[in-house]
């Protein structure tokens, strides 16, 4: 009987392990020797299985108690061992060895093949200095003394450079196939995505449509690669911030000339007017307001609208604030409130209005209303709604000519009615706050469109005073009437008008004389 080898068993270190000397690396297994692909094997097997090729095998008719008592019987066989247990044990290695699982031809129809495939290595970074030994570095990367002649390498990489270059995937992979690089990691399809098995795609956050890994490129192509990720990331609309903008604009109810019967009738909101162009907001000066997606994503894409962003009455200033940021989280505290069809301007407003309504009753918009419409009976009428409207600490009413067209510019079709005036002036300097705003602004200096200065406090909150609009900034404040001098009595700051770059005064009836 042959002697037998003794078993190498695993260094303790594994691939941390410093020790050079011939000995150590003789009586010890580590990362890369041709024994560590046996190890599974060799633990389970006995010294026997090691033996020169004359060596006998064990008699598999005996029962075995453990693997300890398994070894110790091995090494007791005898030459003269029964040949009709040498066959029997022969006949059921070879039986094991060769037997395969029965697969149906449909089902190998309907599943693909898994391919394999040999990644061509990329340099390692460290190159001679690499310390990593696992197996898996050493068979991903190329170090140096690697089997691999460089023209090879070279042709291989102008002829993948090359083929990169194409539309189509350097390798086709069909629906459901997989393909297994030697390095392990495996590619599968499914659709149109395509995911891959190693670290630095799982470790994406991307929608998997959008992933990509160095093993996806070098199978599918680069550029089929980078092709495919931009197709799949949704793409972003291209948005004006500046285009030409023309509305209808009001002029102010005149209880002695204008004669309301019949008029249309609906509150005047207190928001900040804005124009639905079919993709974006636009402010009456033609600047954009950027809104998120999920608040337009309902809008019509085909017909302008005419409305107000409003965030509800007496919040004119955070609606304003919310409004000015792109896509800000706030939005949800506004709604579109939405009165007339700007391209629809030949047609009388019923009309307009009907084919708004169309659209609201066919769809469900979640950030948009339809301003409501009633029917004016008289001044009387007006007095009531007015009064209903204040009590609920509204702005007042606006009414509308029946049968008007849209006039892209200020028409008496359309007519406000306000307890109180309001007009605009430019920023030129402040006032210092006393008592508790001894350290912020007490009142803000401000220009009427005449030349005349005035102060202006009431209003302002505490955040306005802290951090007060800029100088030349315009404003918007409200008043009662003006005083002898021509200056605004009780004046009230309202807040930053976006869409004015001058001031604008208001024109009111000389008062009756005794």
């Amino acid at each position: 009987m042959a002697a037998a080898s003794i078993a190498r068993s695993r260094c303790a270190f594994w691939n941390k392990c410093y020790r050079k000397n011939k000995a150590h690396l003789k009586e010890y297994i580590h990362p890369g020797d041709s024994d560590e692909e046996d190890m599974d094997t060799t633990t389970s097997k006995t010294k026997t299985d090691v033996k020169d090729d004359d060596t006998e095998m064990k008699d598999v008719s005996k029962p075995s108690t453990s693997d300890n008592s398994t070894k110790r019987k091995a090494h007791d066989i005898s030459d003269d061992e029964d040949d009709e247990v040498m066959g029997i044990s022969k006949t059921k290695k070879v039986k094991t060895t060769n037997e395969k699982p029965t697969v149906s031809t449909s089902a190998a129809a309907e599943t693909p093949p898994v391919l394999k495939f040999v990644s061509q290595k990329e340099k390692c970074k460290y190159w001679n200095k690499c310390y990593r030994k696992e197996k898996q570095h050493r068979i991903e990367f190329l170090h140096p003394g690697d089997d691999i002649p460089d023209e090879k390498m070279d042709k291989d990489e102008a002829e993948h450079k090359t083929r990169g270059k194409s539309k189509e995937p350097i390798n086709a992979l069909m629906d459901d196939q997989t393909v297994e690089f030697d390095s392990g990691y495996k590619l599968t399809r499914k659709g149109d995505n395509y995911t891959c098995t190693c670290n630095t795609w799982k470790g994406l956050s991307d929608p998997i449509a959008e992933r990509t890994c160095k093993h996806l490129k070098e199978y599918l192509g680069e550029e089929f690669e980078n092709n495919r990720v931009a197709d799949a990331k949704p793409k972003k609309k291209v948005i004006k911030q500046h285009i030409n903008v023309s509305l209808l604009l009001a002029h102010k109810y005149d209880e002695k000339v204008n004669d309301p019967v019949g008029w249309w009738m609906s509150e005047k909101l207190d928001g900040v007017r804005a124009f639905w162009n079919g993709r974006c907001f636009y402010s009456r000066l033609g600047n954009c307001f950027i809104a998120p997606h999920w608040f337009t994503k309902d809008l019509p894409t085909d017909m302008h609208l005419d409305g107000e962003l409003f965030g509800g009455r007496g919040k004119f200033q955070s609606t304003v604030k919310i409004v000015k940021n792109q896509e800000c989280d706030d939005w949800k505290k506004v709604k579109y409130h939405v009165f007339d069809a700007p391209n629809l301007e030949k047609e009388p407003f019923e009309k307009r209005y009907e084919a708004i309504k169309e659209y609201f009753d066919s769809n469900d918009l979640k950030y948009a209303v339809l301003c409501e419409q009633t029917k004016c009976k008289g001044k009387d009428h007006i007095k009531e709604e007015m009064k209903r409207i204040l009590a609920l600490s509204g702005e007042g009413l606006m009414i509308r000519q029946p049968k008007s067209k849209y006039d892209r510019s200020r028409s008496k079709t359309l007519l406000k009615i306000k307890k109180f005036h309001d007009a605009e002036a430019r920023v030129i300097g402040y006032k210092p706050g006393t008592g508790r705003f001894h350290n912020a602004t007490g009142a803000l200096l401000v220009e009427m469109a005449n030349g005349k200065q005035f102060y202006v406090g009431s209003g302002l909150s505490d955040a306005d005073r802290r951090k007060p609009p800029k100088k030349g900034t315009i404003i918007t404040y409200k008043f009662q009437e003006y005083t002898n001098s021509g200056t605004p009595r009780f004046p009230s700051y309202i807040g930053i008008r976006i869409d004015m770059t001058e001031p604008k005064d208001v024109i009111l009836p000389p008062k009756p004389t005794d």
